[in-house]
């Protein structure tokens, strides 16, 4: 390959802090990632949030759907839920402000979540943002649910596209041709070499998920078959 093997942060620097937070992606500058993973999800005021779950019950000292709830709701719960940043109260960060922190630093992976519940007009706000931030260059879009990339496409034709996968189907290759997708995101145990080095010749990007030890890092890079792979710890990277 003739591009940078991208270390890429999966939900910020998450093994040392709340993910999904404004300190666990500052972390993941400060730490080299080339490329930060987030997700996320559409408030009741249609604001975008970087959150993982489709609840906050697990991340914050909420409970609820964060569907039900406006971006100032929100707000008032505390999203470090490692308690990572000392006393300090942590708020949900909306897509914008995550943005504004990495702009001109490194990328963003962004996977809209639209599983259990779907956020109609998700698609037209997050195309609607990244022309106003002008990150779509820097960005990448990825979903489990291809009919979303498919929205996006066609609302706005520059975004870069990424399709998220853990296992491995009989029409994997006329779908990724179909989707006109810029990446793949198998999982690790859904990385196939076969069909991995079928991306690369066909010029797409591969970076899988998630990689949880030093081993599985280097396998990876030494492949030759992927551009990057996603890891909660960036020390992994030092091999």
């Amino acid at each position: 390959m003739d591009r940078k093997f991208l270390k890429i942060a999966h939900r910020g620097y998450s093994e040392l802090y709340s993910e999904n937070t404004l300190p666990a992606f500052q972390k993941a500058i400060e730490h080299g990632a080339d490329m930060i993973e987030l997700d996320v999800h559409l408030t009741r005021d249609g604001v975008l949030v970087v959150i993982h779950d489709n609840d906050i019950e697990r991340t914050s000292n909420g409970k609820g759907d964060v569907a039900q709830f406006t971006l100032k709701e929100l707000r008032q719960f505390d999203f470090d839920f490692k308690k990572t940043a000392g006393d300090s109260f942590v708020p949900i960060p909306t897509l914008a402000e995550v943005i504004d922190l990495v702009k001109g630093k490194l990328q963003l992976n962004i996977e809209i979540k639209n599983c259990p519940h779907r956020y109609k007009g998700i698609e037209d706000a997050l195309a609607s943002l990244l022309i106003e931030k002008d990150f779509i260059s820097e960005s990448v879009v990825s979903s489990f649910d291809h009919f979303s990339l498919l929205t996006l496409k066609k609302i706005e034709p520059g975004i870069k596209i990424g399709m998220l996968y853990d296992s491995v189907w009989v029409t994997f290759q006329e779908e990724v041709k179909a989707l006109d997708i810029y990446s793949l995101h198998p999982s690790i145990d859904a990385f196939d070499t076969d069909q991995a080095r079928w991306a690369q010749e066909s010029g797409y990007r591969v970076y899988p998920w998630v990689a949880r030890n030093r081993e599985t890092v280097k396998r990876i890079m030494e492949s030759g078959l992927a551009n990057g792979v996603m890891v909660n710890d960036l020390k992994l990277f030092s091999l």
